[in-house]
């Protein structure tokens, strides 16, 4: 080999090592959001029974921590905010984001007020290595009576957000909103009529570096059931919001410089045995 190639060779060799260093020293981090609230609801085409209202709240890491918000802690109307993670824990029945800047977090936290308003939000953002999931949900159901046959219908206003974003990598960032509205008999075990509206149903995903932001949107749903014969049903009307967080631990920028120095090592070595070859010869 030749006095040219071997340069090209070792400066090939750096520009590796040097690309590698430099890309060890990006911080890889997964975020994800997703909130939704929805309020002024009215029905029509029946009476409506007692409500019954329910809300649960969850977060868990790779580490398996849960903290308060499930079992025995769900209140019917407003569940404990679910944390877990490093301080500062943003109080309860806090829906704005808490945003990508304190890593390694999960919450989830929801409230039904009296005036029947229902928000509920999913955050969380990690950095390498582990996995953290968060969920907040409700799920308000009544009876209702049909006079004579006819149709029922829901109405309310909603606004709704989500937001991911995954840098470096590799990992995965997800935030997810859901809303259904079902009818079922009055076992309450048949589905008679179902609806979950695209413009308060959506995902977003990630599993390559980008973000993915869809700010706050605001409307009006309004859902109308198939034609019901007169008689007692259940109505229940459900929501949910879902954040999932990942990521890989990639090489510290030192460890690199180690997988680099062995690698001109290796390559010096290489060099030194090619030029005895010639001098032999």
């Amino acid at each position: 080999m030749t006095k040219r190639g071997l340069s090209r060779m070792m400066a090939s060799a750096t520009a590796i090592v040097l690309t590698t260093i430099m890309a060890g020293d990006v911080q890889a981090a997964s975020y994800g959001y997703a909130f939704q609230n929805t309020s002024n609801f009215t029905f029509t085409g029946a009476t409506i029974g007692t409500l019954t209202t329910q809300t649960s709240t969850s977060a868990q890491s790779a580490a398996g921590a849960i903290p308060s918000g499930l079992a025995g802690d769900i209140e019917p109307m407003d569940a404990l905010q679910a944390y877990v993670g490093n301080p500062p824990v943003p109080g309860q029945n806090v829906f704005t984001p808490v945003g990508p800047s304190n890593p390694d977090y999960a919450r989830g936290d929801v409230l039904i007020t009296p005036a029947f308003s229902i928000s509920n939000v999913a955050e969380g953002f990690l950095t390498p290595p582990g996995a953290a999931t968060a969920t907040s949900a409700w799920t308000v159901s009544a009876p209702i009576t049909l006079s004579a046959s006819g149709t029922v219908t829901l109405g309310f206003n909603f606004s709704n957000a989500l937001n991911v974003s995954l840098t470096d990598g590799p990992g995965l960032a997800s935030a997810n909103y859901s809303f259904n509205f079902t009818i079922a008999d009055s076992g309450g075990t048949t589905v008679l009529f179902s609806s979950a509206p695209t413009t308060v149903n959506n995902s977003v995903s990630l599993t390559l570096p980008g973000s993915i932001n869809i700010p706050t949107s605001t409307g009006t749903v309004s859902i109308t059931s198939s034609t019901l014969a007169a008689g007692t049903y259940i109505a229940s009307i459900s929501g949910s919001e879902t954040i999932d967080i990942r990521q890989t631990a990639i090489p510290e920028p030192s460890s690199v410089v180690l997988l680099g120095s062995g690698l001109a090592i290796g390559l010096g070595c290489c060099v030194r045995r090619i030029r005895q070859a010639h001098s032999a010869a």
